[in-house]
């Protein structure tokens, strides 16, 4: 029930207009039927009022859809009707049978455990480890970063990186759930992957280029 358009209506009439049938429009409490009942305001004529009312019951309409306003003696009634449906034609049943869409399959929204799930078997599966998706220091961790807007990738870079730093060194114990999700992961997901190469590897490389300009042959 829109009643912006049927004060302002009111406003444009003048300030008596208004100042009579906001009285009586606050007391309607949404209830169908409701009678409300009209009292001449002090210091205004009789027939001026009930003229200012009279006015009302025949605008309202042409504001408020579904809604009628009647005057009974010393009091307005205000009734809520449901809007009458057409009856729909033979065809139009068959313009809808032809443009109807096809039923779209549901997809099953992705939720925080699944996420977390993912996660954890993936830190299982580059570590080594055997650390749970159900461990409450991995779920409050990871739920605390997806809430600042990281995403899964996000956590899949960070394993990947620090994985590839720490595997096989002293640091090795520290590729726990609680380490790489906790307050340093914003740090350790802009982090690089630049793995120093061993002089063996450096030996290698040093061989196969020679190789390649000639210098063995």
């Amino acid at each position: 029930m829109d009643l912006m358009l049927f004060i302002k209506d009111l406003r444009t009439k003048g300030v008596l207009y208004y100042q009579t049938w906001m009285p009586l429009l606050i007391q309607y409490n949404g209830e169908n039927g409701q009678a409300i009942k009209l009292s001449v305001t002090p210091n205004v004529p009789k027939s001026t009022y009930y003229r200012i009312i009279q006015y009302g019951v025949d605008v309202f309409p042409k504001y408020i859809k579904n809604y009628s306003l009647v005057k009974k003696r010393n009091e307005i009634i205000i009734m809520f009707y449901e809007k009458v449906q057409q009856p729909i034609q033979p065809e139009d049943i068959v313009t809808v049978a032809k443009v109807k869409k096809p039923r779209q399959p549901q997809v099953k929204p992705i939720t925080n455990d699944d996420l977390i799930l993912e996660i954890i078997n993936y830190l299982n599966k580059c570590t080594g480890k055997s650390y749970k998706p159900t461990s409450k220091v991995a779920s409050i961790n990871i739920n605390a970063r997806l809430k600042e807007g990281y995403t899964k990738d996000d956590f899949i870079k960070v394993i990947s990186v620090k994985s590839t730093k720490w595997l096989g060194t002293k640091f090795e114990d520290y590729l726990t759930p609680n380490t790489l999700f906790g307050n340093k992961f914003e740090s350790y997901l802009n982090e690089n992957i630049n793995v120093e190469k061993t002089k063996q590897e450096n030996a290698y490389e040093q061989v196969i280029k020679a190789t390649e300009l000639g210098f063995n042959s």
